[in-house]
């Protein structure tokens, strides 16, 4: 079985929506949102960016146009309107991070198996620092708090994911968000790498015994793309 943030935060968020997506594979409600296509571009650009010998703010924009995904987007307006926070997102991350550093991975993947399950992943970018590495995750929605980032657990699975593949614990695990030009720094001990494992172990198990799959209404419910078939939903429109 495999496992990644994305499936397990969706079985933790709502056990009805991971049960429409990856049981039912209703995928056909999945529908392409702005935000996503943002992130997406954005994420390209920065990845194709770093490749690059010369660097400069035009070429880093002239990438982002050329990687663009014209996907979500109910009008050619409101394409613009997300084109330039885009470009806004950009010009802050140029102006006022390290853009001549040569990271030691892009886009790294990873697949580790344990006895029950796989765990897969991708660093957005890993920068080897003095007496370790770094680990980074770009972000385009809205920012955490120090205590969110800490228990995140996208970052530990990352730290997993690092760990087992290169036989090293990450000296810094970081989100850098975009939207407003902040990072947050945490770490993650061999005992929480352990603990971590031990955790998604616990919510492997759930998801293969679940059978009542119930909807948990929460305050993405507005968001998700299966209002429609929801009964929480229909029941409760109004929770966002």
């Amino acid at each position: 079985m495999k496992i990644s943030h994305f499936k397990l935060s969706m079985f933790l968020e709502c056990p009805l929506r991971y049960k429409f997506y990856y049981i039912d594979e209703l995928k056909e409600y999945c529908k392409p949102k702005p935000y996503h296509s943002m992130g997406i571009s954005i994420h390209s650009a920065l990845e194709k960016f770093f490749c690059q010998e010369q660097r400069s703010l035009d070429i880093l924009h002239n990438l982002l146009r050329k990687n663009w995904v014209r996907e979500g987007y109910s009008s050619r307006n409101e394409e613009r309107m997300w084109g330039l926070k885009a470009l806004a997102m950009l010009k802050d991350f140029y102006e006022g991070a390290n853009v001549d550093i040569n990271p030691a991975m892009l886009e790294a993947e990873f697949s580790v198996s344990f006895d029950s399950f796989t765990l897969t992943g991708r660093i957005d970018r890993v920068d080897k620092i003095e007496k370790g590495y770094e680990v980074i995750d770009y972000k385009t929605g809205a920012g955490m708090t120090r205590d969110e980032v800490d228990k995140d657990l996208q970052m530990t699975i990352y730290s997993i994911g690092f760990y087992h593949t290169h036989k090293v614990i990450p000296r810094k695990l970081t989100f850098h968000f975009l939207k407003d030009s902040t990072k947050i720094t945490t770490t993650r001990s061999e005992q929480d790498i352990e603990n971590g494992v031990l955790f998604i172990k616990e919510i492997v198990e759930k998801m293969k015994d679940e059978t009542k799959f119930s909807p948990k209404p929460n305050r993405f419910c507005a968001y998700c793309d299966f209002t429609i078939l929801c009964p929480s939903f229909q029941k409760n429109a109004y929770i966002i």
